[in-house]
Parts: structure tokens; sequence; C-alpha cells
């Protein structure tokens, strides 16, 4: 598998481990009390952990995708490498 396919395939699972567990980032109400798809949030919450120190907590490091992204990384490099 190429770390792109990997990346992504990551990302996908973290984006749907994110919805469920947080709640509200893809999916949310608008001003017409229908719920529909926001991706600016999404991106927004993926690299918020770049401007803000707030998904930094140890509690919160399992909704941190830089952290998992970093988790990740290693995981397959150390993969590669076995």
């Amino acid at each position: 598998m190429n770390y792109f396919l990997f990346i992504l395939i990551v990302t996908l699972c973290f984006i749907i481990y994110v919805e469920f567990n947080v709640g509200g980032i893809v999916y949310r109400f608008n001003s017409k009390n229908i719920k529909t798809i926001h991706f600016n949030s999404l991106i927004n919450y993926l690299i918020h952990p770049l401007k803000s120190l707030f998904l930094w907590n140890i509690k919160l490091l399992d909704v941190n995708y830089i952290f998992v992204l970093f988790i990740s990384s290693i995981f397959y490099i150390f993969y590669l490498n076995i």
C-alpha cells in the first residue's frame, strides 16, 4: 500500500470517528434547521491543532488529527521496515 492511500484511509476513518465521538463537525443544522454537510468546518477542525493548543490536551489526543496522522505515519514506517 502506498503512503498516499494509507493517509487517505486514516483520514476517512478519523473523520467518521470524530463525527460519531464529537459530533457536529461535518453534519450540522443550518439556519433553516436542515442537517447539511459543512466541509469548511471539517477542514477548520482538521487544521485547528496547528493554530491552537486546545486539542493538545492529553484527554483530547484521540480527536487531534495532526497527532493521529503523526502516530499513523510512524506505524506505517515501522510496518515497512519489518
